[in-house]
């Protein structure tokens, strides 16, 4: 039974986070893909995530280390140097997770703050965000390297040494501050998306996309939970759960983050949108245009949101008066849909005639 429990969770240990870290390579590299679309080139986000998956690649290589050092079974029926083998990757799992969560995180805020950064309140609390974060990651690691004196202790016994008292309640506590950050970072822009002017679907559309990243607080949570059986002096056996949903989150958290700025998933997501913009551009007579941003739109494709509240105080008087102009503004990935209702009532069209039937005009 122990055997075969040692198989499994083999298998599991390999596969998964093999499986998770290539979804996230794929989600990165379309992402970069689709900005040779844009003139902007590689934004500090990018950067940012790029950095990110590269420390996830690190934690994903010591989880499938564990997988062949015995894990799922007690440490006590392991060999010495294949338990000290899989107490040392477990040890390197923590050093990876926390910094490589952090910038991804840091990763969307800015991508995010950039599109919603007129809005005040929310330049404000992504910057006091990103602090935060960026502390909550130094912390985690500090104290996960300094856990033990001699730091080797934590994974090698036989030296003379102690850890610090309280290390699960640690690893709980980083992981709840964790889960908060996620909570945070998915339902701040709910609020400024639906303060916009747009209909009702397409707020519905943008919620989808953003609302994605619920899927990192999931696993967040199912992480934060393992750690009730977490024994540091055991790792082999109670850390191989907790090891899956550490790679899963940072690994959907990556797939998340770089969703936003791929087209053809957004077509997808926002399938209803789009067809509709498809429809008007084959039936002129609805009035409706598709264009490409304009010079107020940066060179990358997207464009910031302005301040429903402010910015409408500070509108020419003329244009705020015209009640026959009603327009939304969906920006997402390179193109803007701008849909624009005219009702001509003051001036008379008339079709002169000598005018070819192709050329007629519509009202």
């Amino acid at each position: 039974m122990t055997y075969e429990e040692n198989r499994y969770w083999k298998n599991v240990l390999t596969i998964v986070p093999i499986v998770g870290a290539a979804l996230a390579t794929l989600s990165y590299v379309l992402r970069l893909y689709s900005r040779r679309f844009t003139t902007a080139g590689l934004k500090l986000e990018d950067w940012l995530m790029g950095v990110g998956l590269l420390l996830s690649y690190c934690a994903t290589a010591f989880v499938v280390d564990t997988a062949f050092n015995g894990v799922g079974l007690p440490v006590s029926t392991l060999p010495a140097d294949e338990r000290r083998r899989i107490q040392f990757a477990s040890w390197m799992i923590q050093k990876f997770w926390a910094p490589s969560a952090a910038f991804v995180k840091i990763s969307i805020v800015v991508f995010l703050k950039r599109l919603l950064g007129t809005v005040r309140a929310y330049a404000m609390v992504s910057n006091a965000l990103i602090a935060f974060i960026s502390c909550w990651a130094v912390t985690a690691l500090l104290v996960n390297v300094f856990q033990c004196n001699p730091v080797q202790y934590y994974y090698d016994k036989s030296l003379h040494g102690h850890c610090m008292s309280g290390q699960r309640q640690f690893f709980q506590a980083m992981g709840a501050i964790s889960l908060v950050e996620d909570v945070i970072v998915l339902c701040l822009p709910t609020p400024i998306v639906w303060g916009l002017q747009i209909t009702f679907r397409q707020k519905c559309a943008v919620t989808l996309v953003f609302s994605l990243g619920g899927l990192v607080c999931i696993f967040s949570l199912m992480r934060l939970i393992e750690f009730r059986n977490f024994i540091t002096t055991d790792l082999a056996s109670s850390s191989a759960k907790e090891s899956v949903w550490t790679c899963l989150e940072l690994d959907v958290a990556i797939i998340c983050g770089c969703l936003p700025l791929m087209k053809p998933l957004i077509q997808g997501f926002l399938g209803k949108v789009r067809s509709g913009v498809s429809k008007a551009r084959s039936h002129p007579s609805s009035g409706t245009k598709l264009y490409y941003p304009s010079s107020a739109t940066h060179n990358d494709g997207f464009r910031q949101i302005d301040d429903v509240l402010g910015s409408q105080a500070s509108k020419n008087p003329q244009v705020m008066a015209s009640s026959s102009r009603l327009s939304s503004d969906v920006e997402l990935q390179g193109i803007s849909v701008h849909t624009r209702i005219e009702q001509d009532v003051d001036r008379p069209h008339t079709v002169d005639s000598d005018e070819t039937p192709h050329a007629h005009a519509w009202p």
